[in-house]
Parts: structure tokens; C-alpha cells; sequence
């Protein structure tokens, strides 16, 4: 009876429940929460300041390529980090959604250019090598972030930006060797139907491809497969060198693997990371506006309404209208500053996406091979210890 009456107890079956609540593991209910902190990593001055660096090594690089060969036609920058640096104009927390796409759909019409089947061929050239050095730069930017994010997710010491960057400068081309074989086993593949089109100049080779054409679209399905991999897991192959300090193959497979066994929940991942964005975005373009805005604030106590009217409107006619007369020496250089606050913010998108890259793979390893989301590599490099 007593054993029956204890069983019974209100009270007791109420703390045993309690209990087990208590004991409940949320990041094993929710896994994907992880995408959180890493948004919040995207706040990190190291992700911003190595975001800013890969933003400006992509617009140099593609400065390079238009002085030698002109601006691609039909491409045009992407208007985030790599183009904000010439743009002379006071963050503002809302406009940001215009200014500042979203870094896939800018690396989307990168990869869209060069395989433009009616484009010239001098605009697919200028838009592979604009390509290439996208990838290179941010090969290098990006494989330093996805170490920090992946080790501070984690709880262990942070490398900072110096132990950050010098990862990058020695995994760089594992993360950029991921992509170019991948580019050129599409290469390779594609030479049989380049064969065919030779013969399709004249019409009985139009003929012959006519019948064989379901074996040319077989072709390029595979090519699809690739090439929409390619696009689609290039973040987790870079994530792949910052959470195992893997060559270039496992970052292919591994990539290829988790994107096409587990399409829907790559998407999911995909789907949260841009819900979160739009307000990360907004809490750091406001921080920003507030910081432009306030300092303006402070000293127009010293200089007076009508001075400070006159600086801001100078500096609006400066904005809107290139050919204006030079300001002086002491606005030219607050303008320079207010582009560099600009260009950091310019970069938090940039930082947000690798940052999120590092979780979205991190879940999708745990998804697909069972590996818990603290599992990454540490082993240092000679290059790396001491950071």
C-alpha cells in the first residue's frame, strides 16, 4: 500500500516530472539554434574586420580585371562590401536591405555569366576570371572566418583576426582547389558537346544532334549536378577546411554529400538564416546610424545649428553630385571616416554568411554522419600557434 500511495503522490509525480524536464538537452531538441549564435558571431569585430579585407581584396581584384580587359557587360557588382567603398553616402538602417543583398544571390549571377550560352565569348572570359578571383579572395577571408566561428561556437579560445588570418593564408587553397576541380571536371565533360557543336555549324551536324540530343541532355544534367553543387555547397566546402582542416576532396565530397542527401533540410537552414538576417542587419545598421548620427549630435553644441547645417548639407551636395566643389580638408576626411563605418557594415553581411555557412555545415555533419556539433578539429599549424 505504501508503495502504491508514493506512485500516486500529486506531489511526488509532479517533482519526477520536474525533473525530467530539468534534464531536458535543448541543443539536442533543437539543433538548429546554432544558427543563432552564429548570426550573433556575425557582431564579432574579428568576422567584421576579416568580412571588410575580403570585401576589399574582391574589389581590387575586380578593378584589375576591368582596367585589363573592361567591364563585363550585362554583369554589374554586387552591390554589397565590394562596391560600398566608393560610394559616398550615411548609413541608414533601412536602406541597408537595398544596399546590401544578400551575398549568395551576388555569387549566383557570378556563376550564372559564364556559362551564358548566347553571351559573347570575350564577356564569358572577363566574367570566369571575375569568378576565379571571387573565389580566391574570399577562399582566403572566408576559411579564416569559418575557423573562428567553428572554434568559438565550441567554447574554446578564439584565434582573434591575426590567428584567423593566418589559417586562412595557409588552408586557402584547399578551399579554392574544391572549386577549381570542380570547374574542371565541368570542363572536361563539356568537350564532347563542344565536339558536337563543331559539327552543328553545318546543317546535317544540326541533324545528328537532333538524334542524339537526349544523350546531350543526360550530358548536361550531370553537368547540372555539378555545377548547382558547385554553387550551392562552395560555403560548406570552405566550412569544411575551417572545421576539419581538410584538403580539397574531402571538401568536395562531403559537401556534395550533405547537400544532396539532405536537400530540405539544407533549405530549412537556408530559410532561417535569411528570417534572422533582416533583423541582424537592421540591429547593425542602427548601432551605425546611431554612432554617425550622435557624434554629429555632440558637436553641434560647440559648433552652433547654422555650422553644423551647413556641414551636413555640404556633405549631402558632396554625396549627390560628384562634379561639386571640393570641401574642405576637415570634411573631406569625416566623409572618409563615415565610408569606412560603411564599409565595415557593408562587410557584416558578408561576415553573417560565413558565420552561418559554419553552423548550417556543422548541422548538416551532424545530420548526415552523426558528428556532435562540438567535433571540430584543432591540431595547430606551426603558422597558426601562438595566435
Amino acid at each position: 500500500m505504501s508503495d502504491t500511495s508514493q506512485s500516486t503522490d500529486p506531489v511526488a509525480a509532479t517533482a519526477a516530472i520536474g525533473s525530467a524536464v530539468h534534464e531536458v538537452h535543448w541543443r539536442d531538441a533543437l539543433p538548429w539554434w546554432i544558427l543563432f549564435r552564429a548570426a550573433g558571431m556575425a557582431f564579432s569585430p574579428t568576422v567584421i574586420l576579416l568580412a571588410a579585407f575580403g570585401g576589399l581584396a574582391t574589389w581590387a581584384g575586380w578593378a584589375m580585371i576591368d582596367s585589363l580587359a573592361g567591364p563585363t557587360a550585362g554583369l554589374e557588382l554586387p552591390a554589397s562590401s565590394v562596391t560600398s567603398v566608393s560610394k559616398r553616402a550615411l548609413p541608414n538602417a533601412w536602406s541597408l536591405l537595398s544596399k546590401l543583398p544578400l551575398p549568395l544571390a551576388d555569387a549566383g549571377r557570378l556563376v550564372v555569366a559564364p556559362f551564358s550560352p548566347a553571351g559573347p565569348l570575350s564577356q564569358a572570359a572577363a566574367s570566369a576570371a571575375r569568378l576565379l578571383w571571387f573565389v580566391l579572395a574570399w577562399s582566403l577571408f572566408g576559411t579564416a572566418i569559418t575557423r573562428h566561428a567553428a572554434v568559438t561556437m565550441i567554447g574554446e579560445e578564439s584565434p582573434g583576426f591575426l590567428g584567423g588570418l593566418r589559417f586562412g593564408v595557409s588552408r586557402w587553397p584547399s578551399s579554392f582547389n574544391s572549386v577549381a576541380f570542380v570547374l574542371l571536371g565541368v570542363a572536361l565533360l563539356s568537350l564532347p558537346g563542344a565536339v558536337l557543336g563543331l559539327l552543328m555549324r553545318a546543317d546535317w551536324g544540326l541533324a545528328i544532334a537532333g538524334v542524339v540530343w537526349p544523350l546531350v541532355l543526360a550530358g548536361g544534367l550531370v553537368l547540372a549536378i555539378l555545377v548547382v553543387g558547385m554553387a550551392a555547397g562552395w560555403p560548406l566546402m570552405v566550412a569544411a577546411v575551417g572545421v576539419e582542416r581538410g584538403d580539397s576532396f574531402q571538401a568536395i565530397s562531403t559537401a556534395f554529400s550533405y547537400l544532396y542527401q539532405r536537400p530540405s533540410h539544407y533549405a530549412f537552414y537556408a530559410v532561417v538564416a535569411v528570417v534572422v538576417f533582416v533583423p541582424s542587419l537592421f540591429a547593425a545598421g542602427l548601432f551605425a546610424d546611431a554612432t554617425t548620427t550622435l557624434a554629429f549630435w555632440a558637436t553641434s553644441f560647440g559648433m552652433g545649428r547654422a555650422r553644423t547645417t551647413g556641414l551636413l548639407e555640404t556633405a549631402a551636395g558632396t554625396m549627390a553630385d560628384a562634379a561639386a566643389a571640393a570641401p574642405q580638408f576637415g570634411l573631406r576626411a569625416i566623409l572618409f571616416w563615415h565610408d569606412c563605418i560603411e564599409t565595415l557594415l557593408g562587410s557584416f553581411a558578408w561576415g553573417y554568411f560565413w558565420a552561418i555557412a559554419t553552423a548550417a555545415y556543422m548541422l548538416l555533419r551532424r545530420d548526415v554522419d552523426g558528428t556532435e556539433l562540438d567535433e571540430v578539429v584543432l591540431d595547430e599549424l606551426p603558422s597558426e600557434a601562438g595566435a
